[in-house]
């Protein structure tokens, strides 16, 4: 696991638009971490031969002290902690699922902790026999900086059927909000085992004492203990959830998970409980219902002690046989574009997934990702003839479930020349739509993909749209809109006042919730703030501005898939091949909505879009 990677491939969430990205932060890393050391021994070690501060003439011993004290007391307070920028996705109908940016100030410190103690990450992932999720560093530059150790649904769905061989009863269970229920001191519990890390912890006054005395387990305990320092830098020192979203966020919550998973192997060896755990969902597999009694109190009784619990309305007893599979991705994979009656096939494979929708409201998002996955990965090619109907079909699903808007963008740049002026007055009409609804209630991925369609296929909007997104008050929303704003003359009449975010760029912004629309509002001329060194009076961002760090950056777009070469015989192959080889979990961090049907699976992404 390499420091750069984790940086440039793990710290953004991949639900943001395109030109937010952390690759230039990646690179700088190194420099970027002894420059901090440097500045940090300047202005916070007291005892250095390099303090910044020097006596000044006349002043007595005792007022410099008191001088030095509170310059380093005011520079530690000010970079001690962050607020993280806050990003959300649709979870169903009505729920969000809340990801988060993390400032990189603190992010840094805390991919340094995991990759320089990886091996001991790996020792702890070592004790679960369960996990399907364990996170594998990955070589491919254009994915995710970890993959899991599941190779997607088919894999996943095997390893399910063959753990599950010499049992007659599934369990089925999660943990109730996995990801924001995580006591970030448990992660000394997961390295060391709860009783042996509280016995440190109840000695961690001596702990420099036992670690120059050989203990290595009390050396342990100090990296674990600056881990979970790290993580609450992150979030305002707050000890209860991780942020999700970065990938060290799925470390850390697998490090814990593998701990708890060792636990419950270890209680019911005497069963021979068999078990697989993907994220927070656990499937159980037992003989009898006895031994189901058993194994679920236990893991009700063990989650209770890592401060976690069981998602009550999940949990699921079934006897085998049953149905494994998800009904509309079974539906989806049956059916079959006809080449010479394409625009029936289109009309009909659309019926089918609203109609899917109808009937599971809760999965929409779900269903209509899925069954998208043909036309954005060029399996199923639309001709220019039947375009204008797909088109409609296409836009209209995006109306009804806009969580699909990064989707529909790939497919609407892999046939950008059959787009003419009647497509972009039904795009105008879905972003208008879609800002003007969401705004409101501040769904900022929806505004955000809407208004990257707009500069993606140059769209004006109009004056009163855009300061709906400025009444947002969103960091990326208001990003994607300075781009539009500053960079094209698509907002139509006056230009969108920005006056009333440059008045509250003040000193404290940069650890703010909006230090990125500070930082890369300012550094790209595009916000002007009242005090023109804003920049240049902190530290850390400092470093970033000199090193011409940048997160955004207003020519990346999204890549497209080439047509896929096959024969007319191999079509429902490969369409099948990509609707269950090429995907991934997305993570699953919070409970699904109740009611959901129990042979649901979770829905999965492509795993090349990492």
């Amino acid at each position: 696991m390499q420091l750069k990677d984790l940086i440039e491939r793990g710290y953004f969430p991949k639900e943001l638009p395109p030109p937010f990205h952390t690759s230039t932060l990646a690179n700088n890393v190194n420099s970027i971490i002894s420059s901090w050391a440097i500045c940090f021994e300047q202005n916070g070690t007291i005892a250095s031969p390099n303090f910044i501060l020097r006596q000044h003439a006349g002043e007595s011993n005792n007022d410099f002290k008191k001088r030095k004290k509170a310059h380093t007391n005011n520079f530690i307070n000010r970079f001690n902690s962050s607020k993280a920028t806050e990003f959300t996705i649709s979870k169903g109908r009505l729920s969000r699922r809340f990801l988060r940016i993390p400032n990189p100030k603190h992010f840094i410190a805390l991919s340094e902790k995991i990759t320089n103690n990886w091996a001991l990450f790996e020792n702890i992932f070592r004790l679960s026999q369960y996990s399907k999720s364990l996170p594998v560093p990955e070589k491919d530059v254009k994915k995710r900086s970890v993959h899991t150790k599941s190779q997607g649904v088919a894999d996943f769905r095997n390893q399910l059927i063959e753990t599950s061989f010499s049992k007659l009863i599934e369990i089925r269970v999660d943990i109730s909000k996995f990801y924001p229920s995580i006591y970030t001191h448990s992660v000394t519990w997961a390295f060391l085992g709860k009783e042996k890390a509280k016995n440190y912890f109840n000695q961690r006054d001596r702990l420099d004492i036992l670690i120059a005395s050989g203990d290595i387990d009390a050396k342990l305990y100090e990296i674990a203990d600056d881990i979970d320092n790290c993580i609450r830098s992150c979030q305002e020192r707050q000890s209860i959830g991780i942020p999700i979203g970065p990938d060290t966020s799925h470390i850390i919550a697998e490090l814990i998970a593998c701990r708890i998973d060792n636990i419950l192997q270890t209680q019911f060896a005497s069963i021979n409980l068999k078990a697989c755990r993907y994220y927070d969902d656990y499937y159980l597999f037992v003989s009898t219902k006895d031994e189901a009694d058993r194994v679920l109190k236990g893991v009700q009784k063990i989650l209770t002690d890592f401060q976690l619990e069981v998602n009550e309305s999940k949990i699921r007893i079934k006897e085998f046989p049953f149905s494994f599979e998800d009904e509309f991705a079974l539906a989806l994979l049956q059916f079959n574009f006809k080449g010479k009656n394409l625009g029936n096939s289109i009309k009909h494979y659309f019926s089918l997934i609203w109609g899917l929708a109808e009937k599971n409201p809760l999965k929409a998002d779900r269903i209509f990702k899925y069954a998208l996955k043909t036309f954005e990965y060029r399996t199923t090619e639309v001709p220019k003839i039947n375009w204008k109907l797909f088109e409609t079909l296409l836009l209209k699903t995006a109306l009804l479930e806009p969580s699909i808007l990064d989707i529909v963008t790939i497919i609407l740049l892999s046939y950008r020349s059959y787009l003419n002026a009647e497509s972009k007055t039904k795009l105008k009409e879905l972003i208008e739509f879609i800002i003007v609804n969401h705004s409101p209630i501040k769904h900022n991925f929806e505004v955000s993909w809407a208004l990257w369609l707009a500069k993606t296929f140059d769209i004006g909007i109009a004056e009163t749209t855009a300061n709906c997104v400025i009444e947002m008050k969103d960091t990326i929303c208001l990003l994607v809109l300075l781009d539009i704003s500053k960079t094209t003359k698509l907002v139509q009449g006056n230009p969108p006042d920005f006056s009333k975010i440059e008045s509250e760029l003040n000193s404290d912004i940069l650890f703010s919730e909006y230090w990125l629309l500070a930082y890369e509002g300012v550094k790209k001329g595009w916000l002007t703030p009242s005090n023109a060194n804003f920049l240049d009076e902190n530290h850390f961002f400092k470093l970033l501005k000199d090193l011409d760090v940048e997160f955004y950056d207003t020519s990346k777009q999204l890549e497209v898939y080439e047509p896929k070469k096959k024969d007319k015989d191999k079509n429902n192959d490969e369409q099948d091949k990509n609707l269950n080889t090429n995907y991934e979990y997305i993570v699953n961090t919070e409970p699904k909505k109740q009611g959901t049907d129990v042979q649901e699976i979770d829905f999965f992404i492509p795993s090349n879009l990492y």
